[in-house]
């Protein structure tokens, strides 16, 4: 059985501004970072992105460099696996930078608590607002504003054939 955990805020924006810094030397972006444990130990898994997409190869550049960074800044106590992985098709949305540079495309929102009615928003992103974060979504012609705090996953939905 695999758990989602939290690492204490300090240590996982520790980690997170680690990998930023890096990446961004490396030309590439932290999309997303996931640590979850389970029977067999921790994993740490680190999305990245590049213009053009990431290669088997480019993980295994990165996996290499930042897993000498986190041995020398050692963030993390215990044993843990580092994983490198690319967003996918459908990568997550997550911050304001995500979701403006993903204007015209469909996106999908899935909220904690309904928002008229609806929990699920799967439409094209019109815009986005910042303080507080908010996209609003058309969906079947009617926009939708909704609260990116009360989400609890939110993707780009990737269209085959485009």
């Amino acid at each position: 059985m695999v758990t989602s955990l939290e690492l204490p805020e300090d240590r996982q924006g520790k980690i997170r501004v680690l990998a930023e810094d890096l990446l961004a030397n490396l030309g590439y972006e932290l999309v997303d970072l996931e640590f979850s444990q389970n029977d067999e130990g921790s994993l740490l898994r680190l999305f990245v992105d590049k213009e053009g997409g990431v290669t088997l190869d480019d993980c295994t550049h990165v996996s290499r460099m930042f897993g000498a960074l986190l041995d020398v800044e050692d963030p993390i106590s215990g044993r843990y696996n580092l994983e490198i992985s690319s967003p996918g098709l459908n990568r997550p949305l997550r911050r304001f930078l995500d979701f403006s540079t993903r204007i015209g495309e469909t996106v999908k929102v899935t909220l904690v608590r309904p928002l008229d009615g609806r929990r699920r928003f799967k439409g094209v992103l019109k815009e986005v607002s910042e303080e507080p974060l908010t996209v609003t979504i058309e969906v079947d012609d009617e926009d939708y504003i909704v609260p990116l705090d009360e989400s609890s996953k939110c993707n780009l939905v990737y269209k085959f054939g485009d």
